[in-house]
């Protein structure tokens, strides 16, 4: 496993380690999740990006999060579980997964507007582009 010394999953608490396989594992984070039934699934080899996992890898942390994730929500009663992988600060690929219980807000409008993502400067796309970008896509 490659590492990273200033990478807190390089670095992570092994006392709040859910589980493990030989790609991934599933931790608690005390700094960065402050609700009931957050965790996160990572590599374990320090990938800062989604595309830079291997098939193998990606496997692997996909099944591990669905595996946890159910288990999970029947344990919280949870009406599902968002699936968030941001990596903008710790740069090194991971899942959040995040507990919709019944009293929580629909966590959608946070990050989707009505009209869909604007981000930090509204910018709209054109019919056009989209077109292009799916017909790029598809080849």
């Amino acid at each position: 496993m490659e590492e990273n010394k200033s990478c807190i999953f390089c670095n992570f608490e092994k006392r709040y380690i859910i589980t493990e396989t030989n790609y991934s594992f599933a931790t608690y984070i005390p700094r960065a999740i402050i609700k009931k039934g957050h965790f996160v699934v990572a590599v374990k080899e320090h990938i800062p990006t989604f595309t830079g996992l291997s098939m193998e890898q990606f496997s692997d942390i996909s099944q591990l999060s669905l595996r946890l994730a159910k288990k999970a929500e029947k344990i919280l009663n949870a009406e599902k579980y968002y699936l968030v992988a941001i990596a903008d600060k710790d740069l090194h690929f991971h899942i959040h997964l995040l507990p919709k219980l019944k009293e929580d807000s629909p966590m959608g409008r946070h990050i989707m507007m009505d009209e869909g993502w604007k981000g930090e400067v509204g910018q709209t796309v054109s019919d056009e582009e989209v077109m292009e970008f799916i017909k790029v896509l598809r080849t």
